[in-house]
């Protein structure tokens, strides 16, 4: 089993989920969004891989995930 060079890049901390959290349910509660739970869950996953390459800015989080979720996760 390998592991990353480092490993604590992989651990999100509190506060940090707090944010991914905050701007999942800002975004899965519009109307527009679909109400699948396997979209929901590339939702969430999509905003941690975000977050971990370098979108920690919660106002740029929350605009490029929306916009994301738009083109991807929008009931059509």
């Amino acid at each position: 089993m390998s592991f990353p060079l480092d490993a604590a890049s992989c651990v999100i901390r509190p506060e940090q989920f707090e944010t991914i959290k905050h701007v999942y349910e800002s975004v899965t509660a519009e109307e527009w969004f679909t109400p699948s739970s396997k979209r929901r869950e590339q939702f969430a996953a999509y905003l941690v891989e975000a977050y971990r390459n370098g979108l920690t800015d919660p106002f740029e989080l929350r605009t490029l995930g929306r916009a994301a979720a738009r083109e991807r996760f929008a009931i059509h």
